[in-house]
């Protein structure tokens, strides 16, 4: 089989799995291990996950919502981009779950807009607060994850989840010069991004 053929069949076998593991990624934030390999293989395989980006109305961001299935798939990518085997232990340390939003400044960003707080709200229901915020690099254990794009390697900050609704829901960003709503669909949730900043080793 021609080696793009190949990966197209890749690509469309990730868009299938993305519409079944969605559901269930909505109900609990952890995968269990054969989801979890599933979707590192995937991305392994590809380059891509089903990772969320969304760029802001002001053009000073781009902002990524990213699901214990993306985080798979963006491990199981960098895992190939740096030659690493799929089980090693760095790599399913990193493939924990949890759900994670974060800003990655543009190019056109002039760096006076900071982004405070990021929370979640789906129709009448109570806003939805982030467990924790911190400053994170993406590695493989203290490997970096060199090969995969600058925005989703570097994630300052970035703002975890415990749960995300299963419907639509709406990503509130507060920032030092007002608020920025922005919807999230069940159809981007099946979409994918590419993840590699180069072609495949």
């Amino acid at each position: 089989m021609p080696h793009h053929r190949s990966l197209n069949l890749v690509t469309v076998a990730l868009v299938l799995l993305t519409s079944g593991l969605v559901r269930s990624a909505t109900q609990e934030s952890a995968l269990s291990p054969d989801e979890r390999m599933r979707w590192m293989t995937a991305g392994h395989q590809s380059c891509q996950a089903p990772l969320i980006r969304i760029p802001s109305s002001d053009g000073q961001f781009d902002f990524y919502v990213e699901s214990p299935a993306a985080r798979a798939a963006v491990v199981g990518a960098a895992a190939l981009m740096n030659h690493q085997p799929l089980d090693a232990q760095r790599v399913q340390t990193a493939a924990r779950g949890g759900y994670r939003i974060w800003a990655s400044r543009t190019d056109i960003s002039s760096g006076a807009t900071r982004v405070e707080q990021i929370t979640i709200r789906s129709g009448r229901q109570p806003e939805i607060k982030a467990l924790s915020v911190r400053e994170e690099r993406l590695t493989l254990g203290i490997a970096p994850s060199h090969g995969i794009v600058e925005p989703v390697r570097v994630r300052f900050p970035e703002f975890e989840f415990p749960d995300l609704p299963q419907q639509d829901f709406w990503v509130v960003v507060r920032t030092n010069n007002g608020i920025q709503r922005y919807s999230v669909t069940a159809t981007d949730r099946t979409k994918l991004l590419r993840v590699c900043n180069q072609d495949r080793p």
